[in-house]
């Protein structure tokens, strides 16, 4: 069965041409995919693909529910393409605007960075990533560009478009859960092994046993922000604050934006206390992990427990109330 080839990128533009392109050549039609033609909630299951699908060339609109489009064509028989626009890939990984200005408050498509992480996702989802208008940089910034977009997605094949025909030729894989293509996924399992390296592009795994102290977090995150340990990009994993105990947390950072999620009660037998990954340029290991362990509890703030933690000024943004694995300090 021919598999539906989906085109992803936030240069809707040059999306658009690549994706009428790749229709024209292959001789199958062509569909639009946009935000309204697949609002998903809890309540509901995800809409059917239409009939001919399968044989089809889908343009995914730039503030399309990737996982859930591509979820919904089932994601082991879609060819997820990635169109880049060579010009500003860098760029659009750092872009703090939101996908849509006028969507409703509490929709991540509002998020500031919102465009930055459609544009990292897109990059981790593919299982092909193709360069278009590379004509017009240099060599040496399209080898930083691949091996950034290796390290985001070590099993995407990467290369320079030709034309679709020709960027479609050799076989891409289609093992493993879509959600688990990402770099900083295969650095946490210990896997990661890019297919195209550049001395300026790094990716570093950073570990932590101890919770991290709300208000020094929150200063060591400017300070990142601001270049401290080189220009990061992206940063992904799992994380624990000390004053929200018995709460494990998703980390999600591309760019300026940075997202702190919480996933659920923390039983005690999820990992260590930190493991995030970092992917980005002339990053320094020795500035970027004392800069994350100046954030980390000392011996005393460690020893006096959730009771003290919970009392820590907190600047960082509030959740949705989670139930916490640890007991009230009066239980």
């Amino acid at each position: 069965m021919p598999r539906t080839i989906a085109i992803m990128g936030v240069c809707a533009p040059e999306r658009r041409a690549y994706a009428e392109r790749t229709a024209v050549a292959l001789a199958r039609p062509l569909h639009l995919l946009r935000y309204a033609d697949l609002r998903v909630s809890h309540a509901l299951p995800l809409p059917r693909p239409r009939a001919d699908d399968t044989s089809a060339v889908v343009d995914l609109g730039t503030d399309v529910d990737l996982v859930h489009a591509i979820t919904a064509r089932g994601a082991a028989q879609v060819e997820a393409v990635c169109v880049v626009d060579a010009r500003h890939m860098i760029g659009d990984l750092l872009d703090d605007a939101p996908l849509a200005a006028s969507a409703k408050p509490g929709e991540t498509r509002g998020d500031v960075g919102a465009r930055a992480r459609q544009a990292a996702l897109a990059l981790e989802l593919a299982t092909r990533i193709v360069w278009i208008n590379w004509e017009h940089v240099p060599t040496h910034a399209l080898a930083v560009q691949m091996a950034l977009a290796s390290h985001l997605n070590p099993a995407a094949i990467v290369r320079l478009s030709r034309d679709p025909l020709s960027d479609l030729q050799s076989e891409a894989s289609h093992e493993g859960e879509m959600l688990e293509r990402a770099g900083w996924v295969h650095a946490l399992n210990d896997e990661h092994d890019p297919y195209m390296h550049d001395n300026r592009v790094f990716t570093l795994r950073y570990e932590q046993v101890r919770p991290f102290h709300p208000g020094r977090l929150s200063t060591a995150l400017d300070r990142l922000d601001d270049g401290a340990a080189g220009r990061l990009l992206r940063s992904a994993g799992f994380c624990r604050l000390a004053s929200r105990p018995g709460i494990l947390a998703r980390w999600e950072h591309v760019g300026s934006a940075m997202w702190l999620e919480p996933l659920g009660a923390d039983d005690g037998r999820m990992g260590l206390a930190q493991e995030i990954v970092f992917t980005g340029l002339d990053l320094s290991a020795p500035r970027l992990r004392h800069l994350l362990d100046t954030a980390a509890l000392t011996d005393d703030e460690l020893a006096a427990g959730p009771s003290a933690w919970v009392r820590y000024d907190d600047p960082l943004p509030a959740w949705p109330v989670v139930s916490s694995s640890i007991p009230d300090a009066d239980d």
